[in-house]
């Protein structure tokens, strides 16, 4: 249904209710003064130039909201929205209705008198979306996730018959708190079945590392007495201690340390000539 009353005097009669000398007398000297150089303000600060056939048509469409928010900052075309808005102008009313430059209706007459399309390349500069939230959560997912370097021990017997000790580094990488707690509950249960090579060779490792220990306090000892010095409570715990499993290494000294308590002096070392028959007594007594 057509209105009764022409659409560009209902506009002016909305946005002149109260006509002065100083406003124009009807829409169209309203368009001519007012509405075009806004239009020509808004293209020209959008597009810099007019050496493009978009910039020269730029299909301003006054339905399309982003088209409508950028004319929209300029007063008279502001209030131009808000009367096609009071008023209730539908679409196919506003398009038949804004018919001047700068418009959808200039770019389709020349693309239709000139047998070609404008590109509109208003959007090619706009990169594609991205979800910052959900990088920052990715971010914190890797670090709060675990790299674990397991050191393997792998026991290898030679053509020869010799042993061979060779380490093997594994690492796990991006190994989640879960992953985790579920291999440490599947460790409790599993079992490990050694060679008899292997149980030799652990077993021959425990026992130099007991005669390195043995050796370091024997050594300690050697220095006390040497130095003139008397022996830690430690040291004499531990020589008790090996007496009593019968060591002769440990009785000797301890005869050594005796012999020296009763003089009522420090324990040192014994001359050279002394030292084969205490080693001698320490035998016996072990026996």
């Amino acid at each position: 249904m057509r209105r009764q009353t022409p659409i560009a005097h209902l506009l002016y009669a909305y946005l002149f209710p109260h006509p002065t000398p100083n406003d124009p007398p009807s829409f169209a000297a309203h368009l001519a003064r007012n509405l075009v150089p806004e239009v020509r303000i808004e293209v020209a600060t959008f597009y810099g130039d007019l050496n493009s056939a978009e910039a020269r048509y730029p299909g301003l469409n006054y339905c399309y909201g982003p088209h409508r928010m950028r004319l929209g900052r300029f007063k008279h075309h502001k209030r131009l929205f808000d009367a096609f808005d009071t008023l209730g102008l539908t679409y196919n009313e506003v398009q038949e209705f804004c018919c001047w430059e700068g418009t959808k209706w200039a770019r389709e007459r020349y693309e239709k008198d000139e047998g070609i399309k404008v590109q509109d390349t208003t959007g090619n500069d706009i990169k594609p979306y991205i979800d910052r939230h959900e990088l920052r959560m990715a971010d914190e997912r890797r670090r709060h996730s675990i790299t674990r370097q397991t050191e393997i021990s792998v026991i290898v017997e030679e053509a020869d018959g010799a042993l061979s000790n060779h380490v093997v580094e594994e690492e796990d990488e991006d190994m989640s708190d879960a992953d985790s707690e579920a291999e440490e509950d599947g460790d409790d249960t599993e079992t490990v079945h050694e060679t008899p090579a292997e149980t030799a060779a652990r077993e021959q490792h425990i026992a130099q590392l007991n005669r390195r220990r043995e050796l370091a306090i024997n050594q300690r000892i050697v220095t006390a007495w040497e130095q003139g010095q008397t022996l830690p409570p430690e040291i004499e715990q531990y020589l008790k201690e090996e007496s009593e499993r019968g060591n002769l290494n440990a009785l000797t000294l301890r005869g050594m340390i005796a012999g020296r308590a009763s003089a009522g002096g420090p324990a040192v070392l014994p001359r050279p000539e002394d030292r084969a028959a205490l080693a001698t007594n320490g035998a016996r007594a072990a026996a």
